[in-house]
């Protein structure tokens, strides 16, 4: 792998202060599960992000009733949003929380900037 095309692939910081979490994608998935309140189902997407050191997960949720491009059948999620694997993204985060006895980062709200 060349450094030189590395380099160029990376964007700057933005300049609007927060939470910037900079990582490769390493995999994508997607869980179906029934609301508490009875109202329905709704999807959880998790990206596995890797970091320097580590792993954070970016969990993103979606209503399939009002989102096109998620797709259910039954509990099964057949289609879903995906983030391009071992692509570098950036996600300024809004939520972020540390699992205590796995150590692993878990980005709850969040925005993808690039």
């Amino acid at each position: 792998m060349d450094t030189k095309t590395n380099v160029t692939e990376l964007k700057a910081i933005p300049t609007a202060s927060g939470i910037y979490v900079r990582g490769v994608v390493v995999s994508n998935r997607a869980k179906a599960f029934n609301r508490k309140d009875g109202s329905g189902i709704s999807v959880v997407v998790e990206a596995e992000i890797a970091l320097q050191p580590g792993v954070a997960v970016f969990q993103r949720y979606f209503d399939p009733k009002k989102d096109a491009g998620i797709r259910v059948d039954g509990e099964n999620v057949v289609e879903f949003p995906k983030l391009k694997e071992f692509g570098i993204v950036m996600i300024k985060a809004q939520r972020v929380r540390t699992d205590e006895s796995t150590g692993q980062l878990t980005i709850r709200g969040g925005e993808l900037v690039a």
